[in-house]
């Protein structure tokens, strides 16, 4: 007998509050406060409802992996909507939403706590990496047919956006300006590996 459609749609509606509610608790104790019981607590259902939708916790963190790094996506196409470089947009999403959602942003590099084997996750993660590295490519021609690896300034140009961001994130770096541009610091750094 097929499951009715209102079913369906309740079943949905429930696993989207749950990851909604999962993501609310991350942003207020970090990874260690989610858990299934916490999840469902704050959902008003019963601590076995959740096992509907999860597996474990880890699967829980892996979907809100996912979700997250949708939101990720979406704040690269609106860095992308304010300029015309596409390379750049991926590199300051990253910074920028490291710095609105410190919590989220964290969870995405966390192999302990995230299934990196996940299909989905690893399809989204790929495909993105692979328009990021076509747009740098795009952008840095001269590099490119000089022989230079696209791939090695990309890993060199993601680590260092991610290195900043964390920095930035313990208060380790202050938010500064270039002395000489009067750029912010972490536009200023791209304007120095990525070519005009």
């Amino acid at each position: 007998m097929n499951e009715h459609p209102s079913s369906s749609r309740r079943q949905h509606s429930l696993r989207n509050s749950l990851l909604q509610n999962a993501l609310a608790i991350l942003d207020e104790a970090g990874p260690d406060g989610v858990t299934i019981r916490a999840v469902a607590r704050a959902s008003g259902v019963s601590h076995a409802a959740p096992a509907n939708h999860f597996r474990d916790r880890r699967d829980l963190l892996t979907m809100m992996a996912i979700e997250i790094f949708g939101q990720y996506l979406a704040e690269v196409e609106r860095q992308f909507s304010t300029q015309d470089d596409r390379a750049t947009a991926y590199l300051m999403a990253l910074f920028s939403f490291s710095q609105a959602h410190p919590s989220r942003y964290g969870l995405l590099w966390r192999k302990d706590l995230v299934d990196w084997e996940n299909g989905q996750f690893l399809q989204t993660c790929e495909e993105a990496y692979q328009d990021f590295l076509r747009a740098l490519a795009s952008r840095n021609e001269n590099s490119v047919s000089s022989g230079a690896d696209i791939e090695t300034l990309g890993t060199a140009l993601w680590s260092m956006v991610h290195g900043y961001s964390d920095l930035r994130a313990t208060g380790f770096f202050e938010a500064r300006t270039d002395n000489v541009t009067g750029r912010p610091r972490i536009e200023a750094m791209l304007d120095l590996f990525v070519a005009p």
